[in-house]
């Protein structure tokens, strides 16, 4: 991902140089019953509408399986997404501004019998706690938007990995108000699908985790 602008959303939080202390503002700002909800096993999905943009932004919590590291390490490798990720055709990478920043060209069928979706997004690796990073990215071109940029916060949770997905599309073209509520349903799929990757590689791929792990080790730097 990232990972990562998922059918027009690219791919990916606020971060605190405290871990300890931006988890537990995490989880208790959430309410008791959204609480219940993610501990049940469901995201939490929300919507913010926001000014000049015809799509809201979209923040989706989820408890997942695994630690960060793992959650980290299988979102970083965004040349997986078309293995899991709907309507994610092809991943490639460019190039590598730092160790930790890599920016990928990502190819996304469309509905209606538009033209594939051709985006290239920088994404942006930090460790900033000792169980907690931030992936974020921004997209640099886009055939159907004018702007998008997000981030997904990972921390540590108990025994499970909490992640926040948030992201922010500003689209371009007649289309989009008819794309609206696709767009959503994609984003809110795509945060389930790598919930769904990270618990299979846990349970039934550990060969591909380690190797995930192994490059996350070499790339990952602490937020200035």
């Amino acid at each position: 991902m990232p990972r990562s602008l998922i059918f027009l959303l690219g791919l990916v939080l606020c971060g605190v140089s405290n871990s300890s202390a931006q988890e537990q503002s995490l989880w208790s700002g959430l309410t008791v019953s959204q609480q219940e909800k993610l501990l049940s096993g469901k995201a939490l999905e929300l919507e913010e509408d926001v000014p000049d943009s015809a799509w809201p932004r979209f923040t989706i919590y989820h408890l997942v399986q695994g630690k960060p590291d793992d959650v980290a390490a299988v979102f970083w490798n965004c040349e997986l997404a078309p293995a899991y990720i709907p309507n994610c055709t092809s991943v490639r990478i460019l190039g590598h501004p730092s160790p930790s920043v890599h920016e990928a060209e990502y190819t996304l069928k469309m509905p209606f019998f538009l033209p594939d979706e051709v985006y290239v997004s920088r994404n942006t690796l930090h460790k900033i706690g000792p169980s907690e990073y931030e992936i974020s990215w921004k997209v640099l071109s886009s055939r159907y938007t004018k702007s998008c940029s997000g981030k997904i916060l990972i921390q540590e949770h108990d025994d499970k990995t909490l992640l926040r997905y948030s992201n922010l599309v500003v689209p371009g073209g007649r289309f989009a108000g008819l794309l609206r509520s696709t767009a959503g349903n994609q984003v809110i799929d795509s945060v389930h699908a790598l919930v769904h990757q990270v618990e299979f590689e846990l349970s039934s791929d550990r060969g591909l985790l380690d190797h995930q792990l192994h490059e996350l080790e070499k790339v990952r730097e602490p937020a200035p």
